[in-house]
Formats: C-alpha cells, sequence, structure tokens
C-alpha cells in the first residue's frame, strides 16, 4: 500500500547538525528557531531539540509573521540546515501548482460544483491555505460500496520512514488500510474522475485511492503529507510523481464520536461527514512547502471511522 509521510525518526544528519551547532554555541532557542524556519511542526522541534540537549529556553515565536526569527549575519546562527521554504528550492511557477491556485480562487466565488456525474456543495473553505470542506461528492450508497470492497484487504496502516524511505508501522498512526489501483473498477473510476474535477488537476497526477479504517482510539497525530526533501527517505517518493502537493480526503460513514480532521496550526476541525470530502493543499502558492498543512485526524470516541484518502502529485504518478 502506499504509505505516508511522517517525522516521527529524526535523520542522523538532523542528529548531526544539532550536535555540532550546540558544540559551535548556539543557544536551544536558536536551533528551535531555525527548524521552525525550515518547515518542521513546532512539536517535532520541541522535542528533538529537547532530546539532543538542553530543554529549550522560553523562545517567543509568532509562525504567522515569523517575528525573532535569527537574521543571516548573526555569528550565532546555526549552519547547515537546508531551509525547505526557501522561494529558489521550492516549485514556484509550476503548472500544476498555477492549476491548484486558479481553482482554489474559483471556489471562493461559488458553492454549487459541477463534478461530471454529480453535484457537490462547498460548506466551509479557509481561501488563504486552500482549505476546502465539500459536501455529497459521493452518494451514500457509493461510499457503503467502497467499505464494503475494502474491508475483507485492510492491514495495519505505515508511514515511510524518512532515513530508509522504507514502509514500517508507528504508533503515531493507528488505522489499519488498503489502496486501489488507478481505475481498479468502474465505481473507483469515477471516484478518481470526480476528485479531479473537484481539484482541477488532471487524474493521472492522482496516486492510488488509499483507504483506511480507524476502530475505537484510533487516531493520526499531526504530521504532514509532503515529502520532506531534507530527508533521504524521501528520494525514491519523489521519484515517482514530485511533491505531494494536495490531499483530498473523502468520509466515508458517519462517525458516532470523535475522528475529527484537525489543523493544530490554524484552529481548524473539520467532523467526519459521509459523502464530504476535505481538501488542502501542502504547498503555498510561490511552491514552498507549507508548515500550517500540518494536520491529524482525532481519536474516535465511539463507533469506527472510515475515510478514503487521494494524495495529488506535481507531476503524473508512476
Amino acid at each position: 500500500m502506499r504509505p505516508e509521510v511522517t517525522r516521527s525518526s529524526p535523520s542522523a544528519a538532523l542528529d548531526l547538525w544539532l550536535r555540532e551547532n550546540l558544540n559551535r554555541g548556539c543557544s536551544p532557542g536558536q536551533l528551535l528557531q531555525s527548524l521552525l524556519d525550515a518547515g518542521y511542526g513546532p512539536e517535532f522541534a520541541r522535542a528533538l531539540v529537547h532530546r539532543t540537549g538542553p530543554g529549550p529556553e522560553v523562545f517567543p515565536h509568532d509562525p504567522h509573521t515569523h517575528q525573532n526569527r535569527l537574521k543571516p549575519e548573526d555569528p550565532h546562527a546555526p549552519e547547515g540546515l537546508h531551509n525547505p521554504n526557501d522561494p529558489h528550492a521550492g516549485h514556484a511557477g509550476h503548472p500544476s501548482l498555477q492549476a491548484w491556485w486558479s481553482r482554489i480562487d474559483a471556489l471562493a466565488g461559488t458553492r454549487r460544483l459541477d463534478l461530471g456525474d454529480r453535484v457537490a456543495r462547498v460548506a466551509a473553505r479557509q481561501m488563504d491555505h486552500g482549505v476546502v470542506f465539500v459536501r455529497e461528492v459521493l452518494a451514500q450508497d457509493e461510499c457503503d460500496a467502497i467499505v464494503e470492497q475494502s474491508a475483507p484487504r485492510i492491514e495495519r496502516s505505515t508511514v515511510v520512514d524518512p532515513v530508509s524511505g522504507a514502509s514500517v508501522p508507528d504508533p503515531r498512526r493507528t488505522s489499519h488500510g488498503t489502496f486501489f489501483e488507478a481505475g481498479a473498477n468502474p465505481l473507483i473510476g469515477a471516484v478518481e474522475a470526480r476528485l479531479a474535477r473537484l481539484s482541477g488537476l488532471p487524474r493521472a497526477h492522482g496516486e492510488g485511492l488509499q483507504i483506511l479504517h480507524y476502530t475505537l482510539d484510533g487516531e493520526y497525530q499531526p504530521h504532514f503529507d509532503y515529502f520532506d526533501p531534507t530527508v533521504s527517505g524521501s528520494t525514491r517518493q519523489l521519484e515517482r510523481g514530485g511533491q505531494r502537493f494536495v490531499t483530498i480526503i473523502v468520509y466515508l460513514n458517519e462517525v458516532e464520536g470523535g475522528g475529527a480532521t484537525v489543523f493544530p496550526e490554524l484552529g481548524l476541525e473539520f467532523l467526519p461527514e459521509k459523502g464530504a470530502a476535505l481538501m488542502f493543499a501542502s504547498l503555498t502558492r510561490e511552491g514552498r512547502l507549507q508548515p500550517l498543512s500540518l494536520h491529524g485526524g482525532t481519536p474516535v470516541t465511539a463507533g469506527t471511522k472510515w475515510i478514503a484518502t487521494r494524495w495529488i502529485r506535481l507531476e503524473p504518478y508512476v
């Protein structure tokens, strides 16, 4: 199955970078800020600095304005940390990126969406960061059919190890799942075509539809969907279609309790709704990695949760 990337296991190179800069006199607070500026999530960055050296000092940080960041001329600025948010390392002007954000701009002025074989309704949107919640993307019986086809096939979910690139279990992701190859059957093909119209991106850019099942207490702690170009394990993933930059989550059942999709950095929460889809971006308009796309699935407190996820690449997925 196609796994998802996590930062739960930092690379040896990142550990070495931290140790070297601690030894040359950088404070934990400076190291923390550099990690935040490089696009790492606050929880991950703080845990890494605390594990590698003394606990970080109280350090003011505004994730929206990036105030108090180290200036390049600071003689104590940490060295050697690649910043994936550097515009020169991004995907500015990429045709897929432009098509996606043009689609988001168009969705700002509409409520009803023609998806070819079905009409859906925009229910909520946060346009600055490309987050859109759409109802009635799938019919109730379509959701039931996908769950029925998936149930006999599911197995423990995995993530991409950031060092080796291998698929490994992770305690942060307590789900089971399976995936369907492109056009696996008429229903899957119809869903893929519908999601392509929803996103405004070619169907060939989408990974195989992944189906996930969460039972009681099942969750996926906050993570990113993009592949971190600073870790070796991302290399073979990026070779299969470039960066993963759009995510579409389709909710396949009514969850009795919990199971919300949350964006901690944006203060957003979306409750599962059968047949609805949540679409969001992992790259900014300028083509940089988007740290505000940090998201997770809260624990299921009653019943179970079924979702279908479609990740979309900058290039055709191979």
